[in-house]
């Protein structure tokens, strides 16, 4: 006669093996509940970093679980004193006028979903990119000439493009519609991706991680050669400070993808989405502190959690951890838990934030208004910076420019090419990974419910894909808990 406290137990049992084989997919690797799952009560999730990724992750999370029978309850550790990450903004003021420039994150696109959606719905004001200074006109720069230039005239701009590149521009923005179609049916899904390499499978996008951006459209698309380096290695140089030979072809993707999509900020910062996100997950924000120690701690029963130590000395336990910072810049003493994964290298770019007037001759003009204000460059060798572009025009007639480079740009070299500045703004920052083809990705679960967000970020490096990643996350630990307690609640 089997006892009834039996007959519970094999029925759980029976229950999560159904459930287990029913949600396999052939390309991923599935989750695995363990009997401790069921234990009762809220579960604690804590977030490390609250850029776009840690406060789209908390704000996921919270609505997923709203409407659930499981309380959530939400930590959020940032170092810094603001939240945003690398979408940090400064207020440049002159004569009491206040002006806001981004020297991270400055753009993203109509399509990207996630922070479409989030702008309007907290009502945060979208404007076109070159709001700031609208007459700009764009160039192309080889430290030498400019060897392609827009004018007033659109119709004439495109007759050059047509009469140097032939049919090429058309043929590359098919090209990029095409995988940017790929990539879009991945908000689509439902089930989460368990690993980089099996969404890229999932999404059909894997000979564009394998091949560089160069030999992916030259060999295998048959794209004009000097199109490459005129127009398509700028926009890598701009975006990812990578040229073409470097950056894997889904980088490039990115990189091309305002060629076809309206290129928008919000007005006042962009970090002001991700401040939104933490205000409306009710998380328990944390400024200003720096996460020293993270342990794996398992009791007798099995059940695991992750006790997280602050350098001020404060301590807390989760149930589940999403670490949302480039794992190797945190400092992080990682205790009993597998985060081992080969290092990511990340590039360490300049920002340059220069008030002044260009120099003519040094781009072989005759006057200040024939320099482009908006000034791409080619990898000839022979250019001093990735790009220079014109932000906002001052009352004093001087304009703000900011510049990408891949050194610190001396005084020397700025004195060649303004004649006159009045103000200097440096940054140096590890804005974003190398975009290496063939690159192994780090896990998106690193251990048992320790979650790293910035797996993503050697495939794609946006803000929006930071809030892909993270929303996969949440989906993963939705399916794990949810799913568990319905299983539960059918005893």
């Amino acid at each position: 006669m089997v006892s009834a406290r039996i007959k519970k137990f094999l029925t759980i049992l029976i229950l999560l093996i159904i459930h287990l084989i029913t949600h396999v997919r052939s390309f991923e690797t599935p989750f695995q509940v363990p009997l401790s799952e069921l234990q009762t009560g809220p579960k604690k999730v804590g977030i490390i970093g609250a850029g776009a990724g840690g406060s789209s992750a908390a704000y996921f999370l919270a609505n997923s679980f709203r409407n659930t029978s499981i309380p959530v309850s939400i930590t959020v550790y940032e170092k810094e004193s603001v939240v945003g990450g690398r979408t940090n903004s400064i207020i440049f003021e002159r004569n009491n006028t206040k002006y806001v420039v981004e020297m991270g994150a400055s753009i993203f696109v109509e399509i990207n979903y996630h922070l479409i959606n989030a702008s309007k719905k907290f009502g945060l004001e979208l404007i076109s990119f070159t709001d700031g200074y609208p007459e700009a006109k764009t160039a192309v720069w080889d430290g030498t000439q400019f060897v392609f230039e827009e004018t007033s005239n659109t119709f004439w701009d495109i007759v050059k493009l047509f009469w140097k590149y032939g049919w090429t521009p058309i043929k590359i923005q098919r090209i990029i519609k095409a995988i940017i179609d790929r990539f879009l049916k991945g908000y689509d899904l439902t089930e989460p991706f368990y690993n980089i390499d099996s969404e890229l499978e999932r999404l059909h996008l894997v000979l564009e991680k394998q091949y560089t951006g160069q030999y992916y459209f030259s060999e295998l698309k048959n794209i004009n050669q000097l199109y490459l380096q005129h127009l398509v290695e700028p926009m890598t140089r701009v975006n990812y400070a990578q040229n073409l030979g470097e950056i894997h072809a889904m980088g490039t993707f990115i990189s091309l993808a305002p060629q076809v999509n309206k290129i928008v900020c919000v007005r006042g910062g962009n970090h002001q989405i991700f401040e939104n996100f933490i205000k409306h997950s009710e998380a328990d924000l944390k400024l200003s502190t720096k996460v020293s120690n993270v342990t794996k701690i398992i009791n007798d029963e099995g059940n695991i959690k992750y006790e997280i130590v602050t350098k001020d000395g404060s301590v807390d336990t989760f149930d589940a951890v999403i670490l949302a910072a480039p794992i190797q810049f945190t400092e992080i003493r990682f205790i009993n838990v597998n985060v081992q994964m080969k290092e990511i290298p990340y590039i360490k770019l300049h920002v340059t934030l220069i008030a002044g007037r260009l120099n003519p001759e040094y781009f072989g003009r005759n006057s200040s208004d024939e320099v482009p204000q908006a000034i791409l460059t080619t990898n000839s060798g022979k250019t001093d910076f990735l790009s220079l572009a014109a932000r906002v025009k001052l009352e004093n007639g001087e304009i703000l420019y900011k510049i990408f480079s891949q050194h610190s740009m001396s005084d020397e070299l700025l004195d060649r090419i303004f004649t006159d500045r009045s103000s200097i703004y440096r940054k140096v920052w590890n804005s974003y990974p190398r975009l290496l083809p063939n690159q192994e990705f780090p896990r998106v679960e690193l251990d048992d419910n320790f979650f790293y967000v910035n797996s993503y970020e050697p495939l794609i490096s946006t803000m929006e894909t930071e809030c892909v990643s993270s929303n996969n996350i949440v989906k993963m630990l939705s399916q794990r808990w949810i799913n568990v307690e319905k299983v539960k609640a059918e005893l």
